[in-house]
């Protein structure tokens, strides 16, 4: 199927929104982020249509241009009744091209570790798995803790917070997760939520609900904690800060995105695996330099 492209206008909000109902079972993100995409020049924010004068939309998807060595790769999505038919290689394409265009260096995206088609493009095109995070949910319901008041722990900045991360392992290169995304550590602001530290064995990030947002994020009455240190300090940690959270009756589901370590005493207060099985969410990266 031959595929033409452009970029997207707010005159194609609606086809964006036809074709996100029916993604993740109609659970999509891109609604609610969709116009301040739209609003932001430092992207490109790109249609697939199967006609020539691209009136009908079988996919869209997003470049993001963090810096001059970042190519950020997101809400890559195809309509349902046209996926399996390669148009999401086609896309990942004009992505990718549009990175070698604007002189980045890297391409990245992030997916879950049970996309298999999104690995498989990434095999395609080169990209290697570059770090991961495993992901628990649980509903305030079923978290199993009670308060410990002889554990301490201080709120800290974001600035304070980037200095800190360097002392621990968050894999390769200098990204850290958040949540369902990933961003280069300098680039962290007090907008992306906000830090708790026990010394300097393990650091939490909580992340909550905002009704203005540019990336994915957590819902109304959903939490985010990802979590990095050492993995029994660390489980003390998240112990402390969800005892206060659930302590708020508008917090009632939370994820946490931790190393595997920690996500295996995490499962001891009631968190558990999507579908019953590990899994988490992946960085992917290749280079662009020719």
């Amino acid at each position: 199927m031959e595929i033409y492209f452009r970029e997207l206008t707010f005159e194609d909000i609606q086809a964006i929104k036809d074709i996100s109902k029916d993604i993740w079972e109609g659970w999509d993100y891109i609604p609610g982020v969709i116009e301040y995409w739209l609003k932001d020049e430092n992207c490109l924010n790109y249609g697939a249509f199967k006609v020539e004068n691209k009136s009908e939309m079988v996919g869209f998807g997003r470049v993001k241009i963090i810096n001059n060595y970042l190519a950020w790769l997101e809400g890559g999505r195809v309509k349902v009744e046209y996926q399996r038919q390669g148009i999401g290689r086609k896309m990942i394409k004009y992505a990718i091209d549009y990175g070698y265009k604007v002189n980045a260096k890297v391409a990245q995206y992030d997916t879950s570790s049970k996309n298999l088609g999104s690995h498989a493009l990434a095999k395609f095109f080169g990209f290697r798995r570059k770090k991961s995070l495993n992901v628990l949910d649980a509903e305030k319901k079923e978290i199993q803790i009670t308060g410990d008041s002889s554990f301490e722990f201080n709120k800290i900045s974001a600035q304070k917070a980037k200095e800190i991360y360097k002392s621990f392992d968050i894999g390769p290169g200098n990204e850290i997760c958040l949540g369902w995304s990933y961003t280069p550590l300098n680039y962290i602001t007090d907008d992306d939520g906000e830090w708790y530290v026990h010394d300097s064995d393990a650091i939490v990030q909580k992340i909550k609900f905002k009704r203005t947002v540019l990336q994915e994020s957590p819902g109304e009455h959903q939490v985010w904690l990802i979590v990095y240190g050492n993995p029994k300090i660390a489980f003390e940690l998240i112990k402390a800060v969800l005892y206060r959270e659930i302590q708020n009756e508008e917090s009632n589901y939370f994820e946490v995105f931790c190393h595997p370590d920690i996500a295996n005493l995490v499962e001891t207060i009631g968190f558990y695996y999507y579908e019953g099985e590990p899994f988490g969410v992946v960085l992917f990266e290749k280079d662009l330099i020719k």
